[in-house]
């Protein structure tokens, strides 16, 4: 009997220690849940670029790299990138200077825009530095008390000491698990936290970070916290934490281009003894840029159509002369007969910055047979150039006319051949047909031959022009007296465009 009740007892005696031991246990393991809807965005995904240098003159803009770690070819160093060189310990860049990149021939050089200044050695590096913001969002499972804690864990280079991964120059390493992110004189101001269901006054002061920690040194990671000052957080709290201008890591040893290097990002939370409460490890991917480049042509088209005569009006005239693209053919002419119309129609398209002109020229006055017309104006009479028969260039009626200044021409005993504009598209013409309340403003077509003139401006823009149209307006009127045969000149139009 006494050795059954000793048997009770001391069963009782290992239940009870047995109790106690899952009790504690339990209270051990309340926390530690995965948190939910985790995930964490970078606000530039593009890694940094370091490369050795084989070579850099002082005075030249070339650069020479040396294909070894971390970034063996220069296929992600862009145009536009800003670039300086540090020494072999990556320390700050040299002369104080930041370059910018502005072409890249090779796989092994490129240039900056400026030239060096101070030569570079073969322990240099050339560093283009990518930055930008760490979104992290993740949905607590379980409450964090008042004393409790939201740790963010980043990644930081072991081999470095804490100031080398505080330093704003990209870190690099043999694999992913000893590289990391690089904080750039890191301040707490830079690290927040929001979330509508969970006062982010209550987590540090106002929502900014309480302490951080750089990791290096050996395996310690770069560790941002915020303590929950008051208030609990329940669960099912949304939270988004933003760092500001971290440092992406340069490739590691034996990195493919195109394709990520993988960090995880750790966010958890503890209660006010440090114990974990929720946990999760979202991850991030900074991976290479793309160079999306096109070389567009300089382009330049001008186009001469001929309009058709008859019903049509152009510059304010009924044109009764069909042009060509290539001929204003008057045909038989009756002199007296009054004016004669004809027109073309000219369009340019060009991509050039500063724009484009078109001038008009002519080779000589109308000749008979093609002869020489001496001069400027007749020799005597309507058509005698000295040894020559012409059919002149008008110098209008109301207001005289040359080849730069416009006037009125309004009375067809003003014989000659001239010319006016109007727009069809645009408003490149740099003179119009009823321009100053004329009836039709008109000028001679420049004799850069025989009369020494200058071909004039008949379209213009400083800017570039797609389909830009304008009409040009051939007028013809000779004398009763004009003698018979066929009179002729060539005119020539020249586009021009500045690039």
């Amino acid at each position: 009997m006494f050795l059954d009740r000793y048997k009770f007892a001391l069963l009782s005696v290992v239940l009870v220690a047995t109790l106690v031991a899952s009790s504690s246990l339990s209270i051990n393991n309340v926390y530690a849940s995965t948190m939910t809807a985790a995930s964490v965005t970078m606000g530039n995904s593009r890694m940094s670029f370091k490369a050795p240098i084989t070579s850099g003159s002082a005075g030249s803009s070339l650069v020479t790299i040396s294909g070894a770690v971390p970034d063996t070819t220069t296929n992600h160093l862009f145009p536009g990138d800003a670039v300086c060189f540090t020494d072999a310990g990556n320390n700050v860049c040299r002369d104080n200077t930041t370059y910018t990149v502005a072409n890249v021939p090779s796989t092994t050089t490129f240039n900056v825009t400026t030239p060096l200044t101070t030569a570079l050695t073969a322990t240099d590096y050339a560093v283009a530095s990518q930055s930008g913001t760490l979104t992290i969002t993740a949905t607590t499972v379980n409450q964090v008390p008042i004393g409790g804690k939201l740790i963010i864990t980043i990644p930081a280079n072991d081999a470095n000491s804490t100031a080398k991964n505080n330093d704003g120059m990209p870190d690099s390493a043999a694999s992913v698990a000893l590289n990391g992110f690089d904080l750039s004189s890191f301040a707490v101001a830079r690290a927040t936290v929001t979330g509508a269901s969970c006062t982010a006054a209550n987590w540090g002061t106002a929502g900014v970070a309480t302490t951080f920690a750089t990791g290096g040194g050996g395996t310690t990671d770069t560790t941002i916290s915020w303590t929950r000052a008051t208030s609990i957080c329940s669960a099912g709290s949304v939270l988004t934490i933003s760092i500001t201008g971290i440092i992406n890591p340069s490739p590691i040893t034996g990195h493919t281009q195109g394709t990520a290097d993988v960090y995880g990002i750790t966010v958890a939370t503890t209660d006010s003894s440090s114990n974990t409460i929720d946990s999760v490890v979202p991850r991030v991917a900074p991976v290479e840029a793309v160079l999306i480049s096109a070389t567009v042509d300089e382009s330049l088209t001008l186009t001469i159509a001929g309009l058709t005569g008859g019903a049509q009006t152009y510059c304010g005239s009924q044109t009764y002369v069909t042009s060509t693209a290539t001929s204003i053919p008057w045909s038989t002419q009756t002199g007296g007969a009054g004016f004669k119309y004809s027109a073309q129609q000219l369009t340019v398209s060009t991509n050039a910055t500063s724009g484009y002109i078109v001038t008009l020229q002519e080779n000589d006055q109308m000749g008979k047979n093609g002869n020489t017309c001496t001069g400027t104006a007749p020799s005597s009479g309507q058509f005698t150039f000295s040894a020559g028969t012409c059919i002149r260039d008008t110098v209008c009626t109301v207001s005289a006319c040359d080849e730069s200044t416009a006037g009125d021409w309004t009375t067809t005993t003003n014989y000659g051949l001239g010319y006016s504009l109007a727009s069809q598209s645009g408003s490149d013409a740099p003179f119009f047909y009823n321009e100053k309340n004329r009836t039709y403003s008109a000028k001679q077509l420049a004799d850069v031959t025989q009369g020494g003139e200058t071909a004039q401006s008949i379209m213009s823009n400083s800017a570039p022009v797609s389909a830009s149209s304008i009409y040009v307006c051939y007028t013809l009127s000779i004398p009763g007296t004009q003698p018979s045969g066929y009179y002729y000149n060539i005119a020539k139009y020249t586009a021009t465009a500045t690039f």
